[in-house]
């Protein structure tokens, strides 16, 4: 099912005009077993949601693979038991929400020192969204990163996309999942 899932992302990331997803690179975070997946299902069990919480392990995260935009060097989102949300992708807009409020709750019963997720700035509806279940801009890493080999086509060329950090406000988060 995890490769469904990471295959349903993929598209529908592709759809949206991102390139260069590296299958390899994504996979070696759910090989160690540190990888959580939710996953949203229409009524013929087509994937129609995904999110994962990916909690650091030997590989670290993916986040702290890319680089900062302002200074070139590696992320590194300091120590302790941290955990990053990725593979964020809907077709459908409530499954999508339900999938996210599953992501927060498994979030807060792991009990992070902190959860990072990323949105590309072009898009900030996305981190607005994500806004809505309990994130907000993180103050210890308010740069952009990105990923050198993965962004959008430009004159036959990958333009890398520009990410912004979030990092979950756990007291936002416990307020969201009430009212739901």
């Amino acid at each position: 099912m995890i490769e469904k899932a990471r295959t349903f992302v993929q598209d529908q990331y592709s759809k949206l005009g991102y390139v260069g997803y590296d299958s390899e690179f994504d996979r070696q975070f759910d090989l160690n077993g540190l990888s959580q997946y939710f996953i949203g299902f229409d009524n013929e069990q087509n994937i129609v949601a995904t999110s994962r919480v990916l909690t650091r392990g030997p590989a670290g995260l993916p986040i702290e693979y890319a680089s900062r935009k302002n200074s070139e060097e590696k992320v590194y989102l300091g120590p302790g038991k941290i955990s990053e949300m990725n593979s964020f992708a809907a077709s459908d807009m409530a499954a999508g929400l339900r999938v996210l409020v599953m992501s927060a709750e498994y979030v807060l019963q792991k009990k992070y020192d902190a959860t990072f997720g990323l949105y590309d700035v072009e898009r900030p509806a996305v981190g607005r969204l994500y806004n809505r279940f309990g994130t907000v801009e993180s103050k210890e890493h308010p740069y952009s990163i990105y990923y050198p080999n993965y962004g959008k086509l430009e004159a036959g060329e990958i333009r890398p996309t520009e990410w912004a950090i979030q990092v979950s406000d756990y007291s936002k988060i416990i307020a969201k999942i009430r009212q739901s």
